[in-house]
């Protein structure tokens, strides 16, 4: 016979979601699971926004929104919220884990954003060129041919 403790409320989600550290994080393999873009073609906006989706090993994802800057001779890929000042919005999503530190406490956006940019984005050094490669970027850009 199973006894539970009645005085304390049980949630489902805490015993079927993992609690993970950044560390056991690092040490699993990622890839770039799927890309979306975000893009008004109504208005006459220059810049194109998505949402990368990077899973890993043991399906857990991060979902990571990201816009394209046109500087003059390239396009180049940047996450909102870590390599922008955007901060009035959590522009980072986890599914599969509950991250949390050394002493059990579930962590901050900003040391998530901050492993990210020092961990995570250097383990996955041709994400800016996968996520470039699955969009048909001409539909964005005016071309004077």
């Amino acid at each position: 016979m199973q006894f539970f403790d009645l005085s304390r409320q049980f949630n489902l989600n805490d015993i079927l979601v993992p609690f993970k550290t950044l560390d056991q994080l690092g040490q699993q393999d990622w890839h770039l699971a799927k890309v979306r873009v975000e893009y008004d073609c109504e208005n006459d906006v220059e810049v194109v926004e998505g949402q990368a989706v990077l899973k890993s090993n043991s399906n857990i994802e991060i979902e990571l929104e990201w816009l394209i800057r046109d500087t003059g001779y390239e396009l180049e890929v940047l996450f909102k919220g870590i390599e922008t000042n955007e901060t009035e919005s959590t522009l980072v999503t986890v599914k599969g884990a509950k991250l949390i530190d050394e002493q059990q406490q579930l962590i901050s956006i900003q040391a998530l954003s901050l492993w990210i940019d020092g961990t995570l984005l250097p383990l996955m050094p041709n994400i800016r060129r996968d996520i470039k490669a699955r969009l048909n970027l001409w539909d964005y850009v005016e071309y004077d041919g």
